[in-house]
């Protein structure tokens, strides 16, 4: 019989290794360049990106209640099968735009399995072993593990599709796989017991009802729906270093680079959660070097636009922890599916603008929009400190 030590060392291992292989993916390195060279325009891939973010706006509810009435073991078990067959589909897709846009379910329902449970799971175990205290400093290693996998994934990625961009697509599949073989190994906690039975359309009403009710949840959610444009412009990056002139071999490199910055950030992001100034003044420092980045397109460039991601790099970490240990209600899952499929809501209507931008102000118009709005973003929320206590 293991003791509450060696239970916890045993559940972080197969939480990392499945967490971490959900997104090694040697894909991600060149997908949007995959797109660019069988023939499709910048603003055909935004509507491909519009394409993907609805329909993780319609499965994200659904899926968080689902893991609050299911086994979120099973979800994570699930997720990645699904986001496999995305991979499969475009290896025979040779430019079909629709085949791509059919990959994108696939990858969306994955993710979305994914979105809330694995939070959700994590808090309710560290609750179970009484170690709901090191929920931040936890978070912050997944992330750390997460952008080591993806350094190491798309470093491989670049060099793999100098040779061939299909085979990137099919090796993809095998850490996918093994990522549901490690979720298949952990030991989901009991979800804390309601006086009641919570059926699931419960669960979304007692979700939309603590949301609806608590104002620092509401300004917390407001705030990251506001730097996730970080994440809808890293979704362009590809295209960028195509601008700027990087080979493709390099393409890698550039996400290895990328990901180990960001794993950095993840992993001290804890020391930071007494702060509230990085709240509004990183913000404003990337959107600085943002639009130096977008003004002038070329190799050494991209440096200053990595800059700019690993400087806010904490903020995702910090800002969802606070939102995780404000929340009171069972309908733990749902939260966050919430605040995830108001992102998703914010980003469809993003995707399409920058795809606009690129057709108005050329690639490097996106990346100026971006920095300007951080700014102001970052202004606006100086006078709110407050809520980040």
């Amino acid at each position: 019989m293991l003791d509450v030590s060696e239970k916890y060392k045993v559940f972080l291992k197969n939480y990392f290794l499945s967490s971490s292989l959900y997104d090694f993916v040697f894909a991600y390195a060149v997908y949007n360049l995959l797109f660019s060279e069988n023939g499709l325009s910048v603003f055909q891939i935004s509507m491909l990106l519009s394409w993907w973010t609805l329909n993780s706006l319609v499965f994200e509810i659904p899926s968080g209640a689902l893991g609050d009435t299911w086994s979120r073991k099973k979800m994570l078990m699930l997720a990645p099968v699904l986001k496999s067959v995305c991979f499969v589909i475009w290896f025979f897709a040779d430019g079909n735009f629709y085949a791509y846009a059919s990959g994108f379910i696939f990858w969306s329902i994955g993710s979305s399995l994914i979105s809330g449970t694995t939070e959700a799971l994590l808090f309710d175990k560290l609750t179970e072993l009484d170690k709901q205290n090191e929920y931040e400093k936890v978070i912050g290693r997944k992330k750390f593990y997460f952008h080591i996998a993806l350094a190491i994934s798309t470093v491989s990625g670049g060099f793999i599709a100098y040779y061939s961009l299909k085979l990137v697509l099919l090796l993809s599949v095998v850490p996918l796989l093994l990522s549901a073989y490690f979720a298949s190994k952990i030991k989901e906690a009991p979800k804390v017991k309601p006086t009641e039975e919570i059926k699931y359309l419960k669960n979304i009403k007692i979700a939309y009802s603590e949301v609806k009710g608590n104002r620092s949840i509401q300004v917390l959610i407001f705030y990251a729906l506001g730097i996730s444009i970080l994440a809808d412009l890293e979704e362009f990056d590809q295209l960028y270093y195509k601008l700027a002139g990087l080979p493709i071999w390099a393409f890698g490199i550039a996400g290895f680079i990328w990901s180990g910055m960001n794993s950095i950030g993840a992993f001290f992001a804890h020391r930071f959660k007494n702060s509230t100034f990085i709240y509004y003044l990183l913000p404003v420092f990337t959107g600085a070097l943002i639009i130096t980045a977008g003004i002038f397109p070329n190799i050494p460039m991209i440096s200053v636009l990595l800059l700019g991601y690993f400087i806010s790099s904490p903020l995702v970490i910090l800002t969802d922890s606070k939102i995780q240990h404000k929340i009171k209600s069972f309908s733990r899952a749902t939260v966050i599916s919430m605040a995830h499929l108001l992102r998703n809501f914010v980003g469809l209507f993003i995707i399409p603008i920058f795809g606009v931008l690129s057709k108005l102000f050329n690639l490097n118009g996106i990346y100026i929009f971006t920095g300007l709005f951080l700014i102001l973003f970052a202004i606006f929320f100086s006078r709110k400190q407050k809520y980040f206590k």
